[in-house]
């Protein structure tokens, strides 16, 4: 369409800019429509570049102009979610880039080489694979063609970790019998959360159901499902649970430095009492995020758990599969501090030094409050998993300091991170900007910062109209600088 108005004479190219600009200004005007959540928190998502349904490069004049609409309204919506591969040109990582500049939270990269294959091995067929877009946070959809119930529910890594320690100390267990303890309550929470949706019913859709591909054809409503039916269950925690087995692993099995019983205690009291053992747990253990096989195996490990019991599930109700993700949404604070209706274990201290009630690390992130020695080291420690069996999406989550981003230079460095984490074949990306002290001072004097903008989980939002426990939560995210 774009082409042809250009083509007729009927546009020009600053005319169009401005009507993607209006667009995109009324996206942000109908938080009235969604009862319940906060604003942002909506849905309105837009993918942009990747490759079309024939393989070739799909990005265009138009991804290029939507990028900088967005750029220049510097709104909550449209969040823009950009497919992108190792060789995807530096020009547009840079435009991409001068959005993260703005603190939108946006756009979120997709890898191409890591997700189109991994969905071809889940069923999907190669043109529907090229053509996926990305759902209200992160999970991949197939427009037209897809009823994929996307997120069903989350499995607690850290509870399972937590109740595997505690189990298996009580029962004098080593390594191997704690990582099996892991393994079965990581299927069961699995088998749990697939069996509440077992007899799921949709109700009619008819409009939808005419965007949809042969609904009308066939004369059925997608509410009876469409070409793909898949649930997704997510593994949330991830950097939490390896980090508590890789504490265990060094310093209860190799060194020896705190006993079985002594842990536990410490885990009972939520450190009160224990303050010098909590700092040796987070001081002396390896730790996911600093490419360190010693906690990235169990990383792994964990995530491969989650494929295996997905996978071990079978069929569903619905003729589809689960497939298993590594977002984590909400429950970052959810599975800590709970929620009414809440169907996940939720966790109190946990052996990586984590005390009763703080949030876990958000998606694929670092732990909180552990020393990292950079973006790129976290890029290689989750580069480790095998991305085609969690293609339920989730992405690594990384916060940059605003003052990174002074000039063109600085710009064009934090792009080439963006072509590193397609490179190292990693799935997602979230690059966030962030001012600390611009937070800070936003709890106090919220009537200064109406339009700060920040990114929650698969969304974002208004910091002053966040809730506290994800205002705390995001001030407390990792942040880096780029030398």
């Amino acid at each position: 369409y774009l082409q042809a108005d250009l083509y007729s004479g009927r546009l020009n190219i600053d005319r169009a800019s401005d009507l993607l600009a209006e667009f995109f200004i009324s996206l942000n005007k109908d938080s009235d429509l969604y009862p319940g959540v906060q604003q942002g928190d909506n849905g309105q998502t837009i993918t942009l570049g990747g490759v079309d349904r024939d393989g070739n490069n799909a990005i265009n004049d138009l991804t290029f102009l939507c990028l900088q609409a967005s750029r220049d309204v510097s709104m909550i919506d449209p969040k823009i979610n950009l497919r992108i591969s190792a060789d995807t040109d530096l020009n547009i990582l840079s435009l991409a880039t001068e959005l993260t500049r703005k603190g939108l939270g946006f756009p979120q990269y997709s890898n191409d080489d890591v997700v189109i294959p991994a969905l071809v091995a889940h069923g999907y067929s190669l043109e529907d694979a090229r053509d996926y877009a990305v759902a209200a946070c992160w999970e991949f959809i197939i427009p037209g063609k897809g009823m994929d119930v996307v997120n069903i529910g989350a499995v607690s890594f850290p509870s399972a970790v937590d109740t595997a320690i505690r189990q298996g100390f009580s029962n004098g267990d080593g390594m191997t019998g704690i990582l099996r303890r892991v393994r079965t309550d990581i299927n069961a929470q699995v088998n749990h959360l697939a069996a509440d949706y077992e007899k799921l019913l949709l109700p009619p859709a008819p409009f939808l159901s005419v965007l949809m591909s042969d609904c009308l054809e066939q004369g059925k409503d997608l509410s009876s499902g469409a070409k793909y039916n898949n649930f997704g269950i997510h593994g949330a925690g991830p950097a939490n649970a390896a980090d508590a087995l890789a504490a265990v692993q060094k310093l209860t099995f190799e060194d020896a430095s705190i006993k079985p019983d002594q842990l536990l205690t410490a885990l009972d009291d939520n450190f009160q009492g224990w303050e010098s053992l909590q700092q040796q747990l987070l001081d002396d253990a390896p730790k996911v995020g600093n490419d360190d096989e010693r906690a990235d195996r169990f990383l792994v490990m964990l995530f491969d758990m989650l494929a295996d019991a997905c996978e071990n599930y079978g069929v569903t109700s619905k003729g589809g599969i689960l497939r298993p993700g590594s977002g984590s949404a909400m429950y970052y604070v959810w599975l800590t501090q709970g929620f009414e209706g809440m169907r996940e274990p939720l966790v109190g201290a946990t052996a990586e030094g984590r005390q009763k009630g703080q949030p876990l690390g958000a998606n694929l992130s670092p732990s909180q409050g552990v020393q990292i020695r950079g973006p790129f080291s976290v890029l290689l420690s989750f580069a480790k998993l095998d991305y085609a069996r969690i293609c339920n999406g989730g992405p690594i989550t990384i916060e940059i300091s605003d003052s990174v981003f002074r000039d063109q230079e600085s710009i064009e460095k934090v792009a080439m991170l963006v072509r590193a984490f397609a490179q190292q074949g990693c799935q997602q990306l979230q690059i966030n900007s962030m001012n600390v002290d611009t937070l800070l001072d936003a709890r106090i004097h919220p009537e200064n910062h109406k339009n700060l903008i920040v990114r929650v989980w698969g969304w974002s939002g208004y910091f002053c109209e966040l809730s506290p426990e994800y205002q705390d939560q995001i001030i407390a995210r990792h942040i880096y600088s780029i030398n």
